[in-house]
Parts: C-alpha cells; structure tokens; sequence
C-alpha cells in the first residue's frame, strides 16, 4: 500500500504528466518519485540529490516491489529504469547509494546477463550502472544512456512537508503571500538558479505586488552580504523574470510568460534596466526592493518560492 502527497500547484513539475509526487512506501519506511524524462545516471544523481533525497535502487524487497508498482501504474514499465546501483568508484565492485554491496542485493538479470552470484556482464568495460526494467530484471549499461528514474527520501526527512509541500530545509510560510521562500546564500548563475529551485519544489520568486517586494526585502535584510558567498554584487538577489529580445527595448517577462507589469510588480532600481555591455537580460532585485538587471553569467544569491495558492 503506498500514500501519495497531495498534489500542490499544478506548476510544481507538471504533476502527473512528466513527473509524479513523492509516494511513501510504507513497508520500506520511505518515499518514492518516479522521473519520466530521461537522463544519464549523473544528471539522475544529481538531480535527487538537489531534491534532498537519493537515486533510488531496489536494494530491499518491498522498495524493488514499489518501484515496479509505479512503473506499471504510470506505464513506463516497458522501459528501463536507472537504479543508484554503480561502479563508478571502483571498476567492478557495484553497490548501491545507500552502501548496499550488490551481492546483498537479490536481482534477478536479464537474458544474457550473469546470475545474481556473478558481476554484470560489462564486455566493454563501460557498463558501469544498473538499470531495472518492468518485468524486474536488471541490467548492466552505460552510464550515458538515457533512463527514467526514481528518487527515494527517508520518512524523517519528509516532516516538514506539510507546511511548505517540500522537504528541502529553509523555506517559511509568508501569511501576506500565501507563499514559502527561501534565501539561498551560495551564489549561483540565473539558470543553476532556477534548477535549484525546481528540485526543491518550487520555483525563482516572482515578485507580483508591492507587498511581495516588501517581503523580499525583508528577508534580504536578514541576510547581510557577509552571510553570501560567491556572490559578484552585494547588493542584489536573483528573481524569476528576465527579458524576451536582446535589445533594450526587449519585453520582460516572468518565468511563465507574462510580461512583469502585468504580473503586478515593474519597478525598477535607478538607472535600471540599464543594459550593461548589451549582456543584462535577467532578473534580480536589489536589497531596496526594487528590479535590477544583470548578466547569465554573474554569480548572485537567489530566492525560491514555493506558492501556496496559485496564481499563475
């Protein structure tokens, strides 16, 4: 039996059509989300772990039993899987991100693979990842082909989902809103920003009303430039807008498309947008709450937010 979160906003991740919410499984005392879009085994790493959880494997019965359930129910049990089972760190000697061994894994191999006892079958020496199709078999392949795959959370780390709908640390309800935020102090360029935000569940703070600048500017306050680190500016934060056109003329937008006045905030820092060197075509808010430009390049603290009521 597995419980699925209540599905929040629907621009949380496209709920339902490319990826699914975290299910709990309680049998393994853990939560499951199955990735659809495909992606080689270091973007999957990767991306579970801005997520705050952990490429899963079917290191247990009852999780190789829960993944097979959800690839079924949402029909990609046609395909392969990637699993965190790995021999990356040592040629031949695979084992799980949870620190399981493979040979304390049961798996059953696919046709022209080794039996359970044996290593992969690898002739190339470049298999060094573990896939898991439908039928509950596994495979050794590359770790740059491309695979759905799950991410898996323990239940302790899943507490304080009911206030913010995330796990990640760090996010606060903001009542004048109805959104959670979160300042992240490690400076970041616009895009790893915006990926950031996404894996945890929500996205680059969109600013649609003098209060919501307001609320910004608050918690910019609380965190003094000597808190950030990496940054190129002291004095200003990345935000979910950025311009459509490379001219100065260029329409700015949110990340969804709407232009920002329409949206509900447009005001700008003085001399903004200026534009410099003809490269400033993303967003960011300055410590006095109003717009600033700046390049894709440059490094800046970033707010993320997760809304409550949509809106969008």
């Amino acid at each position: 039996m597995r419980k699925r979160l209540a599905k929040q906003s629907s621009h949380q991740y496209v709920d339902g059509v490319l990826d699914h919410s975290y299910e709990y499984v309680p049998e393994a005392d853990a939560w499951l989300r199955l990735h659809i879009v495909p992606a080689k085994w270091k973007n999957a790493f990767r991306r579970c772990q801005l997520e705050g959880g952990v490429l899963a494997s079917p290191s247990s019965h009852a999780l190789a039993k829960a993944m097979l359930a959800i690839m079924t129910e949402y029909k990609v049990n046609s395909r392969s899987v990637f699993t965190g089972i790995n021999a990356l760190v040592s040629e031949g000697d695979y084992i799980s991100l949870d620190g399981v061994p493979l040979h304390d894994i049961h798996l059953d191999w696919a046709q022209g693979e080794p039996s359970a006892q044996d290593d992969p079958n690898d002739p190339d020496e470049n298999e060094r990842c573990v896939v898991l199709n439908g039928s509950g078999e596994a495979s050794d392949v590359s770790c740059n082909t491309k695979h759905p795959y799950f991410c898996r959370k323990e239940n302790s780390s899943m507490a304080n989902y009911q206030d913010c709908h995330t796990s990640a640390v760090g996010y606060h309800y903001e009542p004048r809103t109805s959104s959670c935020y979160k300042f992240h102090s490690n400076a970041k360029m616009w895009n790893e920003a915006a990926k950031v935000c996404h894996a945890e569940g929500g996205h680059l703070a969109i600013v649609n009303s003098d209060v919501e600048a307001e609320v910004l500017k608050e918690i910019f306050a609380k965190n003094p430039a000597k808190t950030v680190t990496g940054a190129k500016h002291d004095d200003v934060a990345i935000v979910g807008f950025w311009k459509w056109g490379d001219n100065i003329d260029g329409d700015w937008l949110t990340i969804y498309g709407q232009p920002i006045s329409e949206a509900g905030f447009a005001k700008w820092g003085k001399g903004q947008p200026n534009n410099y060197n003809g490269v400033q075509h993303w967003g960011s808010i300055q410590r006095t709450g109003l717009f600033d430009d700046i390049t894709d390049y440059d490094r800046e603290p970033f707010f993320c937010e997760i809304n409550l009521e949509k809106k969008y």
